[in-house]
């Protein structure tokens, strides 16, 4: 029986790219307001998409570019989690009126188109040549070359929006397929449960319309994954809906039916887990609103698994949880020690 390998991504993987390539000062992953003024608003090619002028919800609920990281994220805590309970409150009680016209609820439509172009913009930063210049870096393909040697099936399930993951692979030569948009049997198969910048929705903005941001709790689009298409070349891309579920967002509260294709995916391969397979989590954060969807996985898989942790600065619950859970358990705090070759001991 052909032996697994389940790799979680987080915010961490991609950052940990941006330092190696220099990128710091450019790209911000930890304050998603901060580069707000350089993104273009779709079609017009005008900067400063976080504004006044495109996104009046947000900015009016204080959504700055010089805010501090923290106030930022307590920003978007807020916002979503409004539209969590929104959506819990249609599931619940279908029927009963509601108000809709919250700034808030009108935030996070703005915050989801929004989401997108940033990662776009981040994504225009990026050089395939940046990416060939790192990769004898990057410890996690090595690691995912040596368990394709190996003869291994590998299942990568990564939170980002951005697409350095599926470039780096791309550029390795490392065939791949993003589960429930690509029909494939490639040895290594991505998951990305809470949206990507390449998921472009087949209807797109007609070419003289002016881009406009939807109501995404008004529309009631299904959004199945059929409805979409993977798409890498961003730059003139204007779909109509964006999918894309922002921090602090629940999958279990949006009906759309790609996010059901996936987490079902995800949950079927988990139920494949055996004690000779192996998961490495590369960078998870264990924030509260990301606990649900962690400890799902964390309890859906084989206890007797090896897994291992790369993290310089592990959230101690994470820390305590995988303790538990896990008798074959090891924490690193660089990513090539899970590479390195065991000698002498060493």
């Amino acid at each position: 029986m052909m032996e697994n390998v389940f790799i979680v991504l987080g915010n961490g993987f991609s950052i940990d790219l941006i330092e190696k390539m220099g990128k710091m000062d450019e790209i911000d992953l930890t304050n998603l307001f901060k580069k707000g003024e350089n993104v273009l608003y779709p079609k017009t090619k005008t900067r400063g998409f976080l504004s006044r002028k495109y996104t009046p919800n947000l900015w009016n609920l204080g959504a700055r570019t010089f805010m501090a990281s923290k106030d930022a994220m307590q920003l978007v805590t807020d916002v979503i989690t409004c539209a969590n309970v929104y959506n819990l409150s249609i599931e619940k009680r279908p029927n009963e009126e509601r108000e809709n016209e919250s700034i808030y609820l009108s935030a996070y439509s703005e915050l989801t188109s929004y989401l997108r172009y940033l990662f776009i913009y981040y994504d225009m930063l990026v050089s395939d040549n940046d990416i060939l210049g790192q990769l004898d870096k990057i410890e996690l393909l090595e690691y995912i070359k040596k368990c394709l040697k190996k003869k291994k099936k590998i299942y990568i399930i990564t939170y980002n929006y951005d697409v350095f993951l599926e470039r780096i692979l791309r550029l390795a030569g490392i065939g791949y397929s993003v589960y429930a948009f690509e029909n494939s049997d490639a040895d290594v198969i991505v998951f990305k449960p809470h949206g990507s910048i390449s998921f472009s929705f087949r209807i797109k903005t007609e070419e003289f319309t002016p881009y406009s941001i939807k109501d995404l709790i008004k529309e009631t689009l299904s959004q199945n994954a059929s409805d979409f298409e993977i798409k890498y070349d961003l730059v003139d891309d204007f779909p109509i809906v964006n999918a894309i579920i922002p921090p602090a967002g629940d999958p279990e509260r949006f009906g759309f039916g790609w996010i059901r294709d996936i987490r079902k995916g995800i949950e079927e391969i988990l139920k494949k887990s055996t004690s000779n397979d192996e998961m490495v989590l590369f960078g998870l954060s264990y924030w509260y609103v990301d606990r649900n969807e962690i400890d799902e996985i964390l309890l859906s898989i084989d206890n007797k698994i090896d897994v291992q942790f790369i993290n310089p600065k592990p959230p101690t619950e994470l820390e305590a949880v995988l303790t538990s859970l896990f008798r074959n358990y090891i924490h690193y705090s660089k990513g090539k020690l899970i590479v390195e070759d065991k000698k002498d001991g060493k």
